[in-house]
């Protein structure tokens, strides 16, 4: 007896089933396991090239009745959907896909921008149903359209299944039947949904996979760009192998770098461009608006070749559209590089992985140009340094010499090499003061520039490689950035050894020639008093007589002076300059200078202001041999009727153990002097060479410092071309004699 299938609700209790539900079901299984096998085949697929259309064909061929399949995913970018791909069958009509790709619906458009807003399925169940969705689409869209649903039967159903990755839209399926097939059913809505969930799965792992696949790409590509950089050994090298990995990247028929010099961008290197247009050095071939734009804004733009376009000729090459990148350094815009594209690559161009390859090449060439510039810079620098007859040394933050002229290494006898320390240095040349004193570190003249020290004519013993003492007199300064900070320093000297022996030849010859003079001065001296006392004398001596005896009397005195300063400088040569320290009353001493001299000049007034008494303990004769000194110079460089003035004062003090210090200050209201002659008019043999200047040694005011030195003092002045000049001396009241 044959066996009979008895479905379980006919056992029980419940409605008996038809055999054309049994059918139902099992007609649904098989689809169930179709779409399961759909399912894991697609899944296979995953880094398929074109996945969209090759999995629409799986599924057309794996489910009969379904005619015409198409699949929409969405952009997240354009938030929109794009008809991917379209599949007919051989009795289908079939979708223009160049009309395919024009299509892109927003969300709540039509039926398929509908399903993915609200997530749900939906049956059309006829033609006209289908039809009646054409009418809430966008008239651009719906013309695209109408002409595929104008061959659509009137027997057509269309299921449209919505793909979602839990909350993320993956786009939309499209299923068209032109038959009757069981797979339009309405019943068939929850399996075809779950295949559509695994579909979508599929989809967006694909697309993770793509975005991979594409950042890896990129970071392949931007790896290529950067060793292409830094394995260069010039920019011309670099720009030929960045330009060569772009073109491979791209693939693109050609292109070319250009840089702009100034403000002319000019082309550098040029790959399978014309070079009428394009060719290295060219400008003529870049004077288009397009890049103009491109320079102003510096966005990147697409020029298509049109035939009036002024590179038309590159169409002869295949060439469709020229690329324009700009090549950015920290926002400025430095050159543009020209891609020559074709079809195919002019829509295929990844923008973003182009911009920072623009970024980075443009980085690479401002590098370069600072280079480049710093190393004209340091070349000049060196060619200045190497001119200057004075040795020049320069070090780093850290002492280490960086830079030396040639003339450096004559002084010294010595090669210096780069990177000697400054302790090395100085061991090296055995530094040592005047006196012979072994110089610290610190003190020598690297070392002073390096604590910020300014100075001039600082003076200092080396020996020479030949084993001699040399005399070298350095000027050296620190080196500061911009930001302030220590950067080095820079020491200019001069060799003075030769210098210092003729000083010494001529201090010989001064200090012998004022001894054999003094003798035969005095008594010179001593007559010409003898003979002012007997004409003052004589009754019958007429005013002509007596000026022509006190004229005799002044120029013998100055002569006095003159070898008397002589011999003052020798005894300060020689250690010899005594002072014999004793109570004394300051203003009678300045007050009895300012006599001596208002004796002999008419022409000055003068004018003391000061208390009637201040005691100091000091050498009266050395101080009033400074004030004298101080006196006749401000009435010597004085326009006749000009006022002197001489002001004595106490400083104040808070500390009652401290030292008391008295100040002098002599001013007159003469030429005055430039700063560059204040800086040297207290060297030995200095005069001011003025239209006033009168006969003298230059030694007065030279002497005048060491006195007040030697007392433990101060002398400094303050001087203003055509105001006057003032000399301030400011004294201890208890000195203590200082060698």
């Amino acid at each position: 007896m044959e066996e009979q299938f008895v479905p379980l609700a006919a056992q029980g209790s419940g409605p008996a089933h038809s055999e054309a539900d049994f059918a139902r079901l099992y007609a649904q299984h098989q689809l169930l396991l179709t779409l399961f096998r759909v399912s894991a085949q697609l899944a296979a697929e995953l880094g398929t090239r074109d996945l969209a259309p090759h999995a629409i064909r799986i599924i057309g061929s794996a489910l009969p009745d379904i005619d015409i399949v198409g699949l929409w995913l969405y952009s997240r970018a354009e938030r929109r959907l794009q008809l991917a791909a379209v599949h007919s069958g051989p009795e289908a009509p079939v979708f223009d896909p160049a009309v395919a790709a024009q299509l892109s619906l927003r969300l709540n458009e039509g039926v398929v921008g509908d399903v993915v807003a609200t997530r749900q399925p939906v049956l059309l169940p006829d033609l006209v149903a289908y039809q009646r969705t054409l009418a809430a689409l966008e008239p651009a869209n719906a013309a695209l359209i109408e002409p595929f649903a104008a061959q659509l039967p009137t027997s057509l159903r269309v299921v449209v299944l919505p793909l979602y990755l839990g909350d993320i839209p993956v786009g939309a399926l499209e299923l068209f039947d032109i038959g009757t097939g069981p797979i339009a059913a309405a019943t068939d809505l929850p399996l075809l949904q779950a295949f559509a969930d695994q579909l979508a799965v599929v989809f967006r792992n694909a697309q993770i996979y793509a975005e991979m696949s594409e950042q890896h790409r990129r970071l392949q590509a931007f790896d290529a760009v950067v060793t292409a950089i830094t394995a260069a050994s010039d920019m011309p090298q670099m720009l030929e192998r960045v330009l060569s990995v772009t073109l491979y990247v791209v693939g693109a028929q050609g292109g070319a770098i250009a840089l702009l010099r100034e403000t002319t961008l000019q082309v550098e290197v040029n790959y399978q461009l014309p070079t009428e247009l394009f060719g290295p050095g060219r400008v003529q071939g870049l004077a288009v608006p397009p890049v103009a734009e491109v320079l102003r804004s510096g966005q990147p733009q697409v020029e298509l070749l049109a035939d009036e376009h002024p590179w038309a000729m590159l169409r002869d090459g295949g060439v469709e559209a020229v690329a324009l990148l700009p090549l950015l350094a920290g926002g400025t815009v430095v050159g543009v590089m020209l891609l020559a594209l074709g079809g195919a690559s002019s829509s295929r161009l990844d923008w973003p992985s182009l911009l920072a390859f623009g970024n980075q090449i443009g980085i690479a060439i401002a590098n370069y140009q600072l280079y480049n510039a710093s190393q004209r810079e340091r070349r000049q620098l060196a060619g200045v340094i190497e001119s200057i007859a004075e040795g020049v040394i320069i070090c780093n933050r850290t002492g280490d010499l960086v830079l030396s002229n040639q003339a450096a290494e004559l002084i010294l006898g010595r090669e210096l090499e780069p990177g000697i320390t400054m302790a090395e240095f100085a061991r090296l040349l055995a530094m040592r003061t005047l006196d012979g004193r072994l110089l610290a570190v610190d003190e020598t003249p690297l070392g002073r520039s390096l604590h910020g020290d300014l100075y001039q004519n600082y003076e200092v013993i080396v020996t020479n490689r030949s084993g001699h003492d040399q005399v070298i007199s350095c000027s050296g300064a620190p080196l500061v950035a911009d930001n302030g900070a220590l950067d080095g320093a820079v020491v200019v000297f001069r060799d003075m050894t030769a210098y210092k022996q003729h000083e010494a030849l001529r201090d010989e010859f001064v200090a012998v020639a004022a001894h054999e003079l003094r003798a035969p001065l005095a008594a010179i001296k001593g007559y010409t008093d003898l003979l002012v006392q007997r004409e003052t004398q004589r009754p019958d001596a007429t005013d002509r007589d007596r000026r022509g005896i006190l004229m005799l009397s002044r120029q013998v005195e100055h002569l006095v002076r003159l070898v008397d300063n002589l011999l003052d400088v020798s005894r300060l040569d020689a250690g010899r300059l005594q002072l014999y320290l004793q109570p004394a009353d300051l203003v009678a001493l300045v007050e009895s200078s300012i006599d001596r001299i208002r004796i002999g000049d008419n022409n000055h007034e003068f004018v003391f202001d000061g208390p009637p008494h201040l005691h100091i303990v000091c050498d009266q004769l050395r101080l009033q041999q400074v004030f004298t000194n101080l006196l006749s110079n401000a009435a010597r460089y004085s326009p006749a009727g000009t006022r002197i003035s001489v002001e004595v004062w106490t400083e104040a003090i808070s500390d009652p153990h401290a030292d008391q210090y008295m100040v002098v200050a002599v001013r007159d209201q003469g030429v005055g002097m430039m700063p560059d002659v204040q800086a040297k008019v207290f060297d030995r043999y200095y005069r001011a060479n003025t239209v006033t200047a009168a006969s003298g040694l230059g030694l007065g005011v030279y002497i005048s410092r060491e006195i007040v030195l030697r007392h433990g003092g101060q002398i400094w002045l303050e001087s203003e071309p055509g105001v006057g000049t003032t000399f301030y001396v400011r004294l201890p009241a208890q000195a203590t004699p200082s060698s």
